[in-house]
């Protein structure tokens, strides 16, 4: 992973692991200059991330109880792919609840359907919560495939203010490039 990161050169890179924060160690490895802790959460009414992480939060937790915990670590509440049906998310009213501790919206996510993330464009204006982008990947190759390009950043505050400035940038995965080569070679033969 830190060596698709290198190739890729993302950094800081943000790793967010379901329930833990193990990884962050084992990827702090030379060519990693930084890496941002954080937590993808199953609280008892579906995921929520925490960034800015100190340790773990503990899951099934409400949303939010869970979105507490993250502020009481100076962390910030990242709600990640809202929209997506095939994902784990929180729920209208789960939303509702926590709408006044959600930082960013992950309003862009590499593994979700275009409609997925137009609501979640939408919500995030509602809110007026930071966007937010990523790869959301669970495998090397997806690595990359959204990310967001800003400034430098010292901490959570600033990262959470150079966010709302920043340019979301936004990759085809590989495989679905070489589908739509192959089914477009398809179609200029007939």
């Amino acid at each position: 992973m830190a060596g698709r990161c290198r190739q890729l050169g993302l950094s800081p890179v943000f790793l967010t692991d379901h329930d833990t924060l193990a990884g962050i160690a084992r990827l702090q490895t030379p060519g990693i200059e930084r890496v941002v802790a954080g937590e993808e959460v199953m609280t008892a009414e579906g995921e929520l991330i925490g960034l800015f992480l100190e340790h773990p939060v503990a899951r099934g937790l409400t949303p939010r109880k869970t979105a507490l915990e993250i502020k009481g670590q100076g962390g910030l509440v990242y709600l990640e792919h809202p929209y997506d049906p095939f994902r784990r998310h929180l729920s209208e009213a789960a939303i509702e609840d926590i709408a006044d501790l959600i930082d960013i919206v992950e309003v862009f996510n590499g593994r979700s359907e275009e409609q997925a993330n137009r609501q979640a464009q939408d919500l995030c204006g509602i809110l007026g919560a930071a966007a937010g982008a990523g790869s959301d990947a669970h495998t090397l190759r997806e690595i990359g495939s959204a990310y967001v390009e800003l400034e430098d950043f010292d901490g959570a505050e600033d990262f959470l203010a150079k966010l709302r400035g920043g340019k979301i940038v936004k990759r085809r995965p590989r495989l679905l490039l070489l589908a739509e080569a192959k089914l477009g070679h398809k179609m200029r033969r007939q």
